[in-house]
């Protein structure tokens, strides 16, 4: 799927959609994206369009400033579109990291409780964490739980 034609054409949008961002190392942004993809079928290996599309956009409404309109524009599934607005801090701001979290895996979606856990899995890689100054703390105290929630919730 990752040599699929729609794949390559969604990571090109994401690649527009998040051009000039950089990631808390200083990396170009799309490239966390395609990380958050191949963690997504690495780990579950059944993945769905729908489910990729949404590993490769799921900061889109958050950090590129598209609406679900923009998203539809472009031929992104509807289940891809639900799961992305879920996962999208900006939408559902109250209260802590940890209680959103818990708001994802209550949602009973699948597919942005996969994406969700592919995203904290890419955060919280090793060499990723060592480039950050609050690297080790930060994955004890914000992943390590979210990612209990979210395993725990599939």
């Amino acid at each position: 799927m990752l040599n699929a034609v729609w794949f390559r054409d969604t990571l090109e949008f994401a690649k527009t959609l998040h051009h000039g961002q950089v990631d808390k190392a200083g990396a170009p942004y799309w490239m966390h994206l395609e990380r958050v993809a191949h963690r997504l079928m690495e780990r579950f290996p059944d993945a769905t369009k729908a489910e990729l599309q949404a590993a490769l956009l799921h900061d889109a409404i958050e950090d590129a400033g598209v609406s679900a309109d923009d998203l539809r524009t472009a031929g992104i599934e509807e289940e891809a579109i639900t799961a992305i607005q879920l996962v999208s801090r900006n939408l559902d701001p109250d209260g802590t990291y940890l209680d959103w979290i818990g708001r994802i895996a209550a949602s009973g979606n699948v597919t942005a409780i996969r994406v969700k856990l592919a995203d904290n899995l890419d955060n919280s890689d090793p060499a990723r964490v060592a480039a950050l100054a609050a690297g080790p703390r930060m994955v004890a105290e914000k992943y390590a739980p979210a990612r209990a929630i979210l395993e725990q919730a599939l």
